[in-house]
């Protein structure tokens, strides 16, 4: 099955199988109580209105705490070139990471971050999507996010 979401605001949809965010939340959960994450990967339809995110890469080295994840970007440049050379039709799309104890809006840092990801010239795309995984022990919330001039668009479970 898959999940979809809407950003209605500007007539943008997110499709993304299950699997792919239980993946995620696997992920996350290994690292609580810090913060984890990773690259997006897909491709767009319909003339770049509808993602379809097909699977994740999560970083081999990186810094976390409760608050705080870093990836390096060394291996995943690596992961990403052979990903793309085997699969031409997908590619990075945006960037997840979780929020452990707590919700999915985006941080100062990640919205600083992902305004340095659109501007950068090695990113192929200018508007990547921004996955919050908020959760407990018991509970998660999983949000979408896309970042333009500093204004923050949320999709919504459609």
């Amino acid at each position: 099955m898959s999940s979809k979401y809407l950003l209605k605001e500007k007539n943008l949809t997110i499709q993304i199988q299950d699997n792919i965010i239980e993946e995620m939340l696997l992920s996350a959960r290994k690292y609580y109580p810090n913060e984890f994450g990773g690259l997006l990967i897909g491709f767009y339809n319909n003339e770049n209105r509808d993602l379809v995110i097909t699977d994740i890469l999560a970083p081999k080295s990186f810094k976390v705490s409760p608050v705080f994840f870093e990836r390096e970007t060394k291996d995943l440049h690596k992961e990403l070139k052979l990903f793309y050379d085997s699969n031409p039709s997908k590619y990075y799309v945006g960037e997840w990471h979780s929020h452990p104890n707590g919700g999915t809006n985006p941080s100062g840092t990640d919205i600083k971050a992902m305004k340095l990801i659109s501007e950068s010239e090695e990113v192929s795309i200018n508007k990547p999507v921004l996955c919050i995984i908020g959760y407990t022990k018991h509970d998660f919330q999983l949000q979408f996010h896309l970042i333009i001039n500093n204004k923050i668009y949320t999709y919504e479970k459609n």
